[in-house]
């Protein structure tokens, strides 16, 4: 697997504590940024679609190594929290405030290539337990109806034979390969995508998978 050394960032002052390895990208997961370098690189990526923007610790990290970024996050003060962090941070990057089925699809269309796009999906809930209403089987259905087959990454997925940790649906349904599976094949069209599960972790310990479409 490839790996990247990942920086702590310092948070603006106030900022509250929300979750383990909240000052480094990918909460601390060296692995899954080398795998996002590796889709970025393989599919000469531009762009980066983030849902669940949280601090925009891991949106700094995207404005540093693609062209453009965009980002949504549907609670207002973790929003504002990161506008501040990003404030005098370099990189381009879009915010959008609100639910992120409706955002994947404008912002689809600002960066004109849906195809050459890399989507972050991690809005999975304030507390991550999931109790809460979840967009991922709908942010899946809004890129199936957007026509373009971008890489995706999701965030607190289920990795078989490992005890990574992973987020629920709110009826309890898992993150997992069988959840996901008919939407991956209306984007991608059966039998032409595959999909990537980390061997390591590292950071906050979750898991996470990635699909690209078959070349």
């Amino acid at each position: 697997m490839d790996h990247v050394e990942l920086k702590e960032v310092s948070l603006p002052t106030g900022t509250p504590l929300l979750m383990a390895n909240q000052t480094f990208p990918w909460n601390g997961d060296g692995y899954l940024a080398g795998e996002v370098l590796r889709l970025r690189d393989k599919h000469g990526l531009k762009f980066a679609i983030e849902t669940g923007t949280c601090l925009g610790v891991t949106t700094s990290w995207l404005a540093e190594h693609f062209e453009e970024v965009s980002t949504c996050e549907l609670h207002k003060p973790f929003l504002d929290l990161a506008r501040a962090f990003l404030s005098d941070k370099p990189g381009s990057v879009k915010f959008r405030g609100g639910s992120s089925p409706g955002f994947i699809v404008d912002a689809i269309v600002w960066h004109g290539d849906g195809d050459k796009a890399l989507l972050f999906l991690d809005a999975h809930g304030i507390s991550g337990t999931g109790k809460e209403a979840c967009p991922l089987l709908d942010e899946l259905t809004a890129i199936a109806e957007a026509g373009v087959m971008p890489c995706v990454v999701i965030h607190d997925f289920a990795v078989p034979g490992t005890d990574f940790g992973f987020d629920k649906m709110p009826d309890g349904r898992p993150f997992n390969l069988e959840l996901i599976q008919p939407y991956l094949d209306r984007i991608y069209g059966e039998g032409k995508w595959k999909s990537n599960y980390p061997t390591k972790v590292e950071g906050a310990n979750r898991g996470w998978i990635s699909i690209e479409a078959i070349l």
